[in-house]
C-alpha cells in the first residue's frame, strides 16, 4: 500500500533507487493522466508525468450500472473519474468498516494522528496526489533522508559502508540480473573478504535499501525488482494531520457500502452479478475490481468464469511484501528530536533496523519502528505487549535506559484478510511486464485497478490512484 513504503536510514536511498500506495467542503481532484494502451504510459514532459494536454472528453451521460469492489485509493479514484465522465450509478462495496484500504490514519495517545499504512507522497513533482494536496490546501512536511543516524549493535555510532564499494555491489548486481540480491552479496563479500562486522553492516544497508523499500528479504529480490518502476521527482513528504485527508477528498459524495465483503463475481452473462458474504447481490453492467494482490493470490473472491490464464499467471508470479510497524508514544524524547531516521545494525540484520522519528512532523515524542519481509511476517504472531517489549529492547540497545512508552500500536498487514500483505513486489526471475497483465480488462465487463496493476508506479498510492482512473477511462472508451 508503499503501500506505505519506507525510505531512509543510513543512506539517502533515493540517490540509488529510481523506483520503487468524505469531508464536506473539500474539492474533488481533477483527473491528471491520459489513458493510452494499458493506461500507464501517460504524457511525459520534463521531470515527470503531466496532465493530458488534450481537452477533457464530454460526459458520457450514461446510466450504466457500475460496481467497484473496494474503497481504497484505486477504487475512489475510479469512482471520481467515472463521475467526471458522466457515470452516476456507481456503487463501491468495501469489506472494512472504513474507507481508505491501505491508507489508514489511526491515532495514538490523546488523538495524535499516526499512519499505519501509506505514509509518504513519493516524489511531489507531477504527482497526482500533490494536485489533490494543492487544491485542498492539505499541510505536508518534507522528509529528509540524509537526516539520519546509525547505531551499531552495541549502541555505538556507526559509519556508512563505503560508497565506492556500494557502486561495485550495484554493478555486480547488474551483471547477475537473474540472481537474488542475497546471492550477489555473497559473491561480493567473498571477493572483498568482508569481516563479520563488515558483513553485518552491509546486510543492514541492504535491508535498509531494499527490504524496507519492497517489504521482502533480499533473497527474494533481484536488481530487476526495482529497475522497472518510474519515479516522480521533487522529494517526499508526509501528512502531519494524516494521509486520510486524501481519502476524505476522494470519498466525498460517493455511494460506499461498508462491511460488504465480496464473496463472488459472476461475469458469465451480459449482466455481472456481484455477491457479498451476507448473500446480497448487486447487478452491474461493468465491475471494477480493486482488491489488493494478496486477496487475488488467496483466491478469496471466486470469478465465474475463471480469470484468463495470463492474468492468473501474473497473479501467481507477483508477490506481496510485508512491512509492519510498531508505533510508540513516550512522555519525552530520549533521542535527538531533530534527527528523522534512526538506523540500527543489530546482530540480526533487518530486525528493528529502521525507525522514523515523528517528532519533527507531529511535535510529539512518537517513534515508528519498521520490520519488513520474513521478520515482519514473524512479528504478526507476537502479542501487542510482546511487540512493544521487543521494540523497547531494540531502543535500549541504542540508547541505554529507555522508559516504558505511554501508548503503542502495531500492524499486522499479512494477517489482514482484506490485504494479505502490504504491497506488491517483483520476485527474482519475474519480468516487470507482468504488471501489465494485471491491468488488462476481461472482456468488456470486468476491469482491474490497484497498485499491483500499474506497470509504471506499482507499490505506491499514486500508482493505485492512476490505475483507478485508467480503469474508469477503459470503461468510458468502450461507450464513446
Amino acid at each position: 500500500m508503499s503501500s506505505g513504503r519506507v525510505a531512509g536510514g543510513q543512506w539517502p536511498r533515493r540517490d540509488f533507487l529510481r523506483g520503487g500506495l468524505g469531508a464536506a467542503g473539500l474539492a474533488a481532484a481533477a483527473p491528471l493522466l491520459a489513458a493510452c494502451g494499458d493506461g500507464d504510459e501517460g504524457v511525459r514532459r520534463g521531470d515527470g508525468l503531466v496532465a493530458d494536454p488534450q481537452p477533457a472528453d464530454p460526459p458520457a451521460a450514461t446510466g450504466e450500472r457500475i460496481v467497484i469492489v473496494g474503497a481504497g485509493a484505486a477504487a475512489l479514484a475510479a469512482a471520481d473519474e467515472l463521475q467526471i465522465r458522466g457515470f452516476h450509478n456507481v456503487v463501491l462495496l468495501e469489506a472494512r468498516d472504513r474507507v481508505g484500504g491501505r491508507i489508514w490514519t489511526s491515532s495514538i495517545g490523546d488523538g495524535i494522528p499516526v499512519e499505519l499504512g501509506a505514509t509518504w507522497i513519493h516524489g511531489v513533482r507531477g504527482n497526482p496526489i500533490s494536485d489533490i494536496v494543492e487544491r485542498n490546501r492539505i499541510a505536508t512536511a518534507e522528509t529528509d533522508y540524509d537526516n539520519a543516524v546509525l547505531y551499531d549493535h552495541d549502541g555505538r555510532p556507526a559509519g556508512p559502508v563505503d560508497r565506492a564499494l556500494w557502486g561495485e555491489y550495484m554493478a555486480l548486481a547488474y551483471e547477475m540480473p537473474e540472481a537474488s540480491l542475497a546471492d550477489v552479496f555473497e559473491r561480493f563479500a567473498a571477493t572483498h573478504r568482508l569481516s563479520d562486522d563488515d558483513r553485518r553492516l552491509w546486510l543492514h544497508s541492504l535491508a535498509s535499501m531494499f527490504s524496507h523499500e519492497f517489504g521482502a528479504d533480499i533473497s527474494d529480490l533481484s536488481i530487476l525488482s526495482y529497475d522497472g518502476p518510474s519515479t516522480f521527482r521533487g522529494g517526499d513528504v508526509v501528512f502531519p494531520q494524516g494521509y486520510s485527508q486524501i481519502v476524505d477528498v476522494l470519498a466525498a459524495g460517493r455511494d460506499i457500502r461498508l462491511e460488504h465483503p465480496v464473496a463472488g463475481i459472476d461475469h458469465s452473462e451480459p449482466t455481472v452479478v456481484v455477491t457479498t458474504e451476507s448473500g446480497d447481490t448487486f447487478e452491474a453492467d461493468r465491475v471494477v475490481v480493486t482488491v489488493p494482490l494478496g486477496v487475488l493470490k488467496a483466491g478469496a473472491i471466486p470469478f465465474t468464469p475463471a480469470l484468463p490464464p495470463a492474468m492468473r499467471d501474473a497473479i501467481a508470479a507477483l508477490d506481496m511484501g510485508i512491512l509492519n510497524r510498531t508505533v510508540l508514544l513516550f512522555d519525552e524524547p530520549f533521542w535527538d528530536r531533530d534527527t528523522e531516521w534512526i538506523g540500527y545494525a543489530g546482530r540480526q540484520p533487518g530486525r528493528w533496523s529502521e525507525t522514523l522519528n515523528l517528532y519533527p512532523y507531529l511535535g510529539h515524542p512518537v517513534l515508528a519502528m519498521f520490520n519488513p519481509g520474513s521478520f515482519g511476517t514473524a512479528t504478526e504472531a507476537y502479542s501487542d505487549a510482546e511487540l512493544t517489549s521487543r521494540a523497547v529492547e531494540a531502543l535500549q540497545a541504542m540508547f541505554g535506559d529507555v522508559p516504558d512508552p505511554v501508548d503503542a500500536v502495531s500492524t499486522r498487514w499479512g494477517s489482514d484478510p482484506w490485504t494479505r500483505g502490504s504491497y506488491s513486489y517483483l520476485p527474482v526471475g519475474v519480468e516487470f511486464d507482468t504488471y501489465r497483465d494485471m491491468a488488462r480488462p476481461v472482456g468488456d465487463r470486468l476491469f482491474f485497478a490497484g497498485e499491483a496493476t500499474h506497470s509504471r508506479f506499482p507499490s505506491t498510492v499514486h500508482g493505485a490512484l492512476l490505475s483507478g482512473r485508467r480503469a474508469a477511462r477503459q470503461i468510458f472508451g468502450l461507450l464513446r
